[in-house]
């Protein structure tokens, strides 16, 4: 009857540093994912930004046609469906017409 707990002890330990190895291994897997979940996230929000930067710089006024440097532009929206850019001097001449 020794011989069976001893052996059942035995195993049972086996088993606890097999499922302690792997719960190891599956967390060091999940802390390399989110280190490289945040980089990614870094990384799009660069692009992002780059984007946004190269909208702002190719914006174009919709009533003289010229190119509006960043911080002149005015945009307009007609009830959500198109969103119009203006030059300041643009939008008030319109404004006051």
């Amino acid at each position: 009857m020794l011989k069976k707990t001893e052996f059942f002890e035995e195993n049972n330990s086996n088993q606890q540093a097999d499922a302690k190895k792997t719960m190891e291994a599956t967390l060091q897997k999940l802390q390399a994912l989110k280190s490289r979940i945040s980089e990614l996230r870094a990384h799009l929000e660069e692009l992002q930004l780059q984007t946004h930067i190269e909208d702002q710089s190719s914006l174009r006024c919709d009533e003289c046609g010229r190119a509006i440097e960043p911080g002149e532009e005015v945009e307009a929206k007609n009830f959500g469906e198109n969103v119009l850019h203006y030059h300041k001097e643009c939008f008030q001449k319109l404004w006051l017409q």
